[in-house]
């Protein structure tokens, strides 16, 4: 009896980690007969999974009109307003800091006419009605649906539906009738992200923060098509054979053999544009002996922001070793990550003795190891132009269960940062029992089987929802 064929798109880089280096695409080999929609071209993965017996296709990038943008965007507004989330407060705050003051208030008089406008009874129907229109006509769809029909897929499985090329490709599954299935990537994905087009037959999550902000957002969705199945990329941190012993770890980075590591690992530019500043102050600290036991740096930054604006402290630093997450031209946001990366990974946070970063999921990952956690909320700068801000982004809705932990040291000035530092080296058991709290509340579960529970999920979704009958039928 045939398997079905089980779509799965690949947007960025974390499904690879996710779906590849978990093994969670052979426990679906198991089941189904999975079709890869690579999000990128890179010859070695795609080699890779060709040879793991695995379909690999080209995800065609969504194109759409003026019109269909317009209208996407007044819906994503109305979305926020549905979802009335903490931290619209935040990220309004932050949208203000490089408008000026006739800007400020021309956005919030139009969102005002805005929202006026839609409370009308049947605006709301109206603008999605428009915008399914406007999806057949103002966007590449037929496109898609030529691929989506010579693939000929029984189901689909997705981690980040809300991204526009892999939406588009779901969204042709769903209006073809397919049973489709998430798991979604992040713990942050459901409250920061715009409004989803796709309705899924079964949705699984880290927590039971973001089940109930699901429902929340999507009240047709029902309590029991969600499942809370933890953070597979995590599993990895329970796996001694993905870290290095300390000595080989030193010699792949080129640490220093005695001197104790700071893990810093640098956030988006977005979220703090003066971040920089941060990572000299401890380097500085570090110069004037400070900080005790003369320790070293190795500074991380995220996959995604420009090396550029770090460049200029890194000239200047006098402690600091900089490890490159994606060198050799490889694409930031879209390249494979092979084993040795989250062996990287999972080997600095297990040797650093102190991990700091700003209001990041990697606060998550350095807890798993038990490793102090210090975070800034502070600037410093003459303007203190992000003094707020800074401190709003402990406080974003789903950040708080972090936040609220205890497992994570807030600080508010340089000097709380070198003082965290410092005590954190001289006593690194120190909240200990609070880091133990934060995993829990953010992955729900501490035992590295994660991946064990989403394979498990998807292979009951796909008996549930694919007859066997219409699988052989389709591959006949």
């Amino acid at each position: 009896m045939s398997r079905p064929r089980l779509l799965i798109p690949m947007s960025i880089q974390f499904s690879v980690r996710y779906i590849l280096r978990t093994g969670l695409l052979d426990r679906l080999r198991e089941v189904a007969e999975p079709v890869i929609l690579l999000g990128w071209r890179d010859d070695e993965l795609e080699g890779e999974l060709k040879k793991a017996g695995v379909e690999v296709h080209t995800l065609i990038e969504r194109r759409m009109g003026k019109r269909y943008d317009r209208i996407r965007s007044w819906i994503n507004v109305l979305h926020k307003k549905r979802l009335a989330t903490s931290s619209e407060t935040v990220w309004e705050r932050r949208a203000d800091l490089e408008r000026s003051a006739y800007g400020r208030l021309r956005r919030r008089a139009r969102k005002k006419v805005f929202h006026t406008a839609f409370s009308i009874p049947g605006s709301s129907e109206w603008l999605h009605r428009r915008e399914r229109e406007l999806w057949q006509t103002d966007t590449n769809v037929k496109e898609v649906r030529a691929q989506i029909d010579q693939l000929r897929p029984d189901a689909a499985f997705s981690l980040t539906p809300f991204l526009p090329n892999e939406e588009m490709a779901l969204r042709v599954c769903e209006e073809r009738g397919m049973p489709l299935c998430t798991s979604i990537l992040s713990f942050d994905n459901i409250t920061t992200r715009g409004w989803w087009a796709v309705r899924f037959d079964r949705y699984m999550v880290w927590n039971h923060y973001n089940a109930a902000e699901l429902r929340r957002s999507y009240p047709e969705i029902s309590a029991s098509d969600i499942e809370i199945v933890g953070a597979p990329q995590f599993d990895f941190y329970w796996n001694p054979a993905f870290c290095w012993t300390e000595a080989e770890w030193r010699r792949q980075l080129s640490l220093p053999p005695d001197r104790p590591v700071i893990l810093f690992a640098g956030g988006y530019f977005f979220c703090a544009p003066h971040e920089p500043r941060f990572l000299q102050q401890i380097d500085e600290a570090i110069d004037r002996g400070e900080i005790p036991e003369n320790p070293v740096i190795l500074f991380r930054n995220h996959p995604i922001d420009p090396i550029e604006r770090w460049l200029p402290i890194l000239k200047q630093a006098k402690h600091i070793v900089y490890d490159d997450p994606f060198p050799k031209g490889r694409i930031r946001g879209h390249s494979n990550m092979p084993a040795r990366d989250i062996q990287k990974l999972a080997s600095c946070l297990l040797h650093s003795r102190v991990h700091v970063n700003i209001a990041s999921t990697m606060a998550v990952d350095g807890a798993i190891f038990d490793r102090p956690q210090i975070a800034p909320a502070y600037d410093d700068t003459q303007s203190r132009k992000y003094e707020q801000t800074s401190r709003d982004l402990y406080s974003q809705e789903h950040y708080l269960p972090i936040t609220r932990s205890g497992g994570l040291e807030i600080v508010h000035s340089k000097d709380e940062l070198v003082q965290a530092v410092r005590s954190a080296l001289e006593d690194p058991s120190r909240l200990a029992e609070e880091r133990k709290r934060l995993v829990r509340e953010i992955c729900t579960f501490d035992d590295g089987r994660a991946t064990d529970r989403v394979a498990r999920a998807v292979r009951s979704f796909l008996t549930q929802r694919v007859p066997a009958q219409d699988a052989v039928a389709k591959s006949a």
